[in-house]
């Protein structure tokens, strides 16, 4: 079977973004259209488990930081679910990672740590923050985060946009809507503050869904190193 996105198009895409990608503000990001190949990322859309589905949800409630779904047990994923995030984990993936970045030896994360599937119900949220920056598992570097959106028709009234943030997490700079087949690509250091602080606001049945991937390397710039640390919250423990 093909992989879920087409090479040859993210490869061309790239090589177009490498330069914007390094310039955006707040942070490093990109954010492409399309990004599966469509019938791939309606199939998605179709199979994504629901707050009911037993896909050993990890439930996220504390109403002033994060309230959310989460899942990176890919064994539980419906089987096109979990083959489109091993395509995200491919060499030829990130290989495209690596042009479009200018980050060199890119790894995934095959244990999807604090990755995998995220939802959103009826009034769920996620604050701002910064992410955690070391994976003591792997003993690597986090530093690229990638976001899939897979909610179909969604519309303004739903919110749930994405939220960029200054490096100082004090004003927002930008708000991206989560699309369907949107991915969002931006760097992760300690003060790269993102989320979707207004809650999702959808009928009953309907989900913020995306896949969430992240990828590290064995060093980084001396100038992002910090001691690792948790997911940073602002207004909590940042």
């Amino acid at each position: 079977m093909p992989y879920v996105f087409d090479v040859d198009r993210l490869t061309r895409l790239a090589v177009e973004l490498r330069e914007p990608f390094a310039r955006a503000q707040p942070y490093p990001h990109a954010i492409i259209d399309d990004f599966l190949v469509t019938a791939r990322a309606q199939e998605l859309a179709r199979v994504f488990p629901g707050p009911d589905d037993p896909v050993a949800w990890d439930r996220f409630s504390i109403e002033t930081v994060e309230m959310k779904l989460g899942s990176g047990r890919e064994q539980a994923f419906p089987d096109p679910l979990r083959m489109a995030i091993h395509d995200l984990n491919s060499g030829p993936f990130i290989a495209v990672l690596e042009k479009l970045t200018g980050i060199e030896h890119l790894l995934p994360d095959p244990h999807l740590s604090g990755g995998g599937i995220h939802l959103s119900r009826p009034g769920d949220h996620l604050g701002i923050h910064a992410d955690f920056n070391w994976h003591p598992g792997l003993e690597l570097h986090r530093r690229l985060n990638l976001l899939i959106y897979l909610t179909p028709d969604w519309r303004p009234e739903y919110e749930g946009r994405l939220e960029l943030w200054d490096t100082d997490g004090l004003r927002r700079v930008q708000s991206v809507e989560p699309l369907f087949n949107r991915a969002v690509l931006f760097a992760t250091r300690s003060d790269t503050f993102h989320g979707h602080p207004t809650a999702w606001a959808a009928p009953q049945g309907i989900y913020r869904q995306s896949i969430a991937l992240y990828y590290y390397t064995a060093n980084r710039p001396d100038q992002e190193k910090r001691a690792a640390h948790s997911t940073l919250y602002k207004g909590h423990n940042a």
